[in-house]
């Protein structure tokens, strides 16, 4: 499904993009591996910038739309053979389209043929607002593993964030590209399709790999990483099974929420209204018991699986 914004509503995200003051750097980060850091207003209040690869002549993720100008121009001259998407949200497929029209490219994305299910048609205000809307593009279904130039890169389902999110592990460098797999280190809010429990099972699931370096979607590059996907996938179990248990117990879901997230009520709440209720603590609690394991029933908690 193709989204059009239509000649009015795409020059007014242009005039929003450049007011947005973004930029584009590239930076070299050892084994023939490109960072691209791309900046804006929205990334600087979020607190992180959004961050692409080039690995080899393979592109992992193409940023948001409003950076697609210089995107575009410091990647000119650069050998793209294949653009592989972490996954679908518009911060990372914003210039599908541009950069694979540019270098005459494929694009590859899990579950390709569901790629509009996670909110990008239409997109909400914020979303807009914060990353500008994406040209449609077609992708092709991800194979199970990448390679080209003389890179093999394996491709790690890694849902839970994103249904269609994965990670790529070069066995050869021991490099692990994860996306949003990894944004921040504890249990925290959440979109409204998101799965807790999915998302511990990936990071597991990485960790396992013993991964050399992980190089993540916003800015962070971490060494040894496997002790830090544990501990996360550790707090998000722990506090996804605190907030089926207190559910169990009756409790409205916003007690709940106060019970299992100690601090930064004003913030959730922020957030919650901001994005029309698209992300936020609430979430997570509804989602935790949605999503819950089948053998919930050992804890003690009597829920409908």
């Amino acid at each position: 499904m193709a989204y059009n914004a239509g000649v009015r509503q795409e020059n007014i995200h242009r005039l929003w993009g450049r007011l947005q003051g973004v930029s584009v750097r590239l930076d070299d980060i050892g084994e023939n591996v490109t960072r691209i850091r791309m900046r804006s207003l929205g990334a600087r209040l979020l607190g992180f910038e959004v961050d692409a690869y080039l690995v080899g002549n393979i592109l992992i993720d193409t940023g948001f739309p409003y950076v697609q100008g210089p995107l575009l121009a410091v990647l000119e001259d650069r050998d793209i053979r294949m653009i592989c998407c972490t996954h679908s949200h518009e911060d990372h497929t914003g210039n599908c389209a541009a950069l694979a029209a540019a270098h005459d490219c494929p694009v590859y994305l899990r579950h390709a043929d569901s790629m509009w299910e996670e909110g990008e048609y239409p997109l909400k205000p914020y979303r807009w607002i914060w990353w500008g809307v994406p040209e449609a593009f077609q992708p092709e279904e991800m194979p199970a593993v990448v390679e080209s130039g003389g890179r093999r890169l394996e491709v790690v389902p890694t849902p839970g964030h994103s249904r269609a999110q994965v990670a790529f592990f070069e066995v050869a460098t021991g490099d692990v590209f994860t996306g949003d797999l990894f944004v921040s280190p504890g249990a925290a809010a959440v979109l409204i399709w998101e799965d807790p429990w999915a998302a511990v099972a990936s990071l597991r699931w990485v960790a396992a790999l013993k991964p050399r370096r992980m190089l993540t979607g916003h800015g962070l590059i971490a060494d040894d990483p496997a002790p830090r996907l544990e501990l996360k996938a550790e707090r998000i179990e722990a506090a996804a099974r605190r907030a089926v248990e207190l559910m169990a117990e009756g409790l409205p879901p916003r007690e709940v929420v106060r019970r299992v997230f100690a601090n930064g009520a004003a913030k959730d709440r922020f957030f919650e209204w901001m994005t029309s209720r698209e992300f936020s603590r609430l979430n997570f609690v509804r989602a935790a018991v949605r999503h819950a394991p089948e053998g919930h029933e050992a804890w003690g908690l009597g829920l409908e699986a």
